[in-house]
């Protein structure tokens, strides 16, 4: 029974990671992407808002101590300092962090000192425009909208409900010194993991993912 029902999930998985959407990618999807690109060895760093819950659902490691998460409290900002300390404890491994644009903002500065002290990280920084499981829970509840979507102030209503804010997260990490990519297709996607392989310093990848 479960052989079987390991074999039934493993199939649940392969079609989430195959899931196209014709208005942008989805999470699990790229997800399924980067499992297939940065290698068994690599080490992957997770932390807060939905990336855990998908992490956990989907997620294959192959080896041992490849798959570091942080989910007792579900900690904002945790991820890329948490990066950094596995980067020093593993120097000869890739490691990866895996970080919504909510928590990012919330506490990256690690990514500085990654540089500053040349502990090679990838920052893998999944763009949704805001807090997006925070946004999921109070939709849950019967909470409208509250401050979770990154919207410009509608200057009539004066409610966020404008146009998104358009951030380039990769512009801000290019000015600290950071080796950046802007990705919106699985062909960005495939060349930006190819090329933050080859690098020696750290590394943010935008990923631009639907809400």
């Amino acid at each position: 029974e479960i052989v079987t029902a390991k074999q039934e999930w493993d199939q649940e998985v392969d079609d989430l990671f195959q899931e196209e959407k014709e208005d942008g990618l989805s999470q699990t999807r790229v997800l399924g992407e980067i499992a297939k690109l940065i290698g068994e060895d690599a080490i992957v760093v997770g932390s807060s808002g939905s990336l855990p819950g998908d992490l956990q659902r989907v997620w294959r490691p192959v080896k041992p101590k490849t798959y570091h998460m942080e989910y007792g409290f579900s900690c904002m900002g945790y991820e890329v300092c948490a990066a950094l300390g596995v980067k020093m404890a593993q120097p000869d491994k890739e490691v990866y962090s895996m970080v919504g644009d909510g928590s990012y903002l919330m506490l990256h500065s690690e990514l500085v000192t990654s540089i500053q002290e040349g502990y090679k990280i990838n920052v893998v920084l999944f763009d949704n425009s805001g807090f997006g499981c925070i946004e999921n829970l109070q939709n849950s509840q019967g909470i409208p909208s509250f401050a979770t979507q990154f919207k410009f102030r509608d200057p009539g209503t004066r409610r966020l409900t404008g146009q998104d804010m358009p951030i380039s997260y990769a512009d801000s990490a290019k000015g600290y010194g950071a080796k950046t990519y802007t990705v919106r297709t699985i062909d960005e996607l495939k060349a930006a993991f190819a090329s933050a392989q080859e690098q020696h310093v750290s590394t943010l990848i935008d990923i631009k993912v639907l809400p």
